[in-house]
């Protein structure tokens, strides 16, 4: 096993890192990018883009949509999976153990999903957030630390990164970069099976003693993917109601911190 494992990690190093392109990516992107707008909308609205974990597209980053729809923001969910043709057993094969499409790489998605977002009348882009599980919270933060180096284009108009239960540590650039003053609000669990709980913390004690503003939620009763009511059979993962409706309440939150 322990074989397997640094072979694991032997190929993810030799992987490149890509810089993104936002217009080719784009293109390739955009059948993609489902936008859910609020019932009410009038005029531009705030729309916030949605990353899942590596596992995929699944029925919580719709519910988070329709969180965010309440609150009066259009919801960007971008399948950076299905884009690539990369099925729900390949990606656990190869995405969730960093083989391929690592944070770095899949930032080039955010960069794309903002030029579609920003070329939408509907959507204003001077009131956007990202909001990303696991791997899509790894993506986020690599996006930021990009952006920050000036390897990327600026994260113009962003103005929150919710994060739940993201993968930080080896491998992810903003273990050792700065990413910024976006505003971060990440809830680490502590039943976490999958990713590091001691890995995301040194990695917001750093990033915090460097000036960035991460509010830290930990929730200590809580397992990985605990928000997600048809996740698949994993002694590692419970879905609990009650994190949830928490989790829910603190994306709102968020948003209107936000918008105001």
């Amino acid at each position: 096993m322990r074989l397997v494992l640094i072979l694991i990690a032997v190929l993810a190093l030799a992987a490149p890192m890509l810089v993104p392109a936002p217009q080719a990516r784009a293109d390739d992107l955009a059948d993609h990018v489902s936008i859910q707008m609020p019932d009410s909308a009038e005029g531009p609205v705030p729309a916030v883009l949605l990353f899942a974990g590596c596992g995929g597209v699944r029925q919580l980053q719709h519910d988070y949509a329709d969180v965010a729809n309440e609150a009066g923001w259009a919801a960007v969910i971008v399948d950076s999976f299905e884009a690539r043709g990369i099925g729900r057993i390949g990606a656990r094969l190869t995405v969730c153990t960093a083989l391929r499409l690592r944070g770095a790489e899949r930032a080039g998605d955010i960069f794309a999903a903002l030029d579609i977002v920003r070329d939408d009348p509907r959507l204003d882009p001077d009131r956007l957030a990202l909001a990303g599980w696991s791997h899509g919270g790894w993506t986020i933060l690599d996006a930021m630390a990009m952006a920050e180096a000036g390897d990327a284009p600026a994260l113009t108009g962003v103005r929150e990164a919710f994060l739940v239960y993201p993968y930080c540590g080896f491998l992810t650039r903003a273990d050792s970069r700065p990413i910024g003053d976006i505003p971060v609000t990440m809830t680490v669990v502590g039943r976490d099976r999958v990713v590091s709980e001691a890995a995301c913390r040194r990695l917001a004690d750093a990033r915090r003693a460097e000036g960035a503003r991460i509010d830290w939620i930990y929730e200590p009763e809580l397992t990985h993917a605990f928000d997600a009511s048809d996740q698949a059979a994993d002694p590692r993962m419970r879905y609990d109601a009650d994190g949830t409706a928490r989790s829910h309440d603190r994306f709102a939150e968020a948003l209107a911190a936000a918008e105001g």
